[in-house]
């Protein structure tokens, strides 16, 4: 009885667990930190960004129409994605 109970029970848990954990997981989403100046003010605003906006390219990655740095100061590198 337990022999039997064994091959019925431990191929249909294995079974569960492997459909379960097929939808357990989920696509990471990079989320990075971003900063704009806020115009006529020496003030700078922190918001967050995908991932591809430190990829470079030729789209700026734009907050409120201002232009997004990788750090609070003009020196730092213009974000802008593919």
């Amino acid at each position: 009885m337990k022999n039997n109970l064994l091959k019925i029970v431990l191929p249909a848990f294995a079974i569960l667990l492997a459909v379960g954990l097929a939808f357990a997981t989920e696509d990471k989403v990079v989320v990075m930190d971003a900063y704009y100046n806020i115009p006529g003010t020496e003030n700078w605003e922190q918001t967050t960004v995908e991932d591809a906006c430190y990829d470079g390219g030729s789209n700026a990655c734009l907050h409120l129409g201002q232009q997004l740095y990788s750090a609070p100061r003009f020196d730092s590198t213009e974000l802008s994605k593919p």
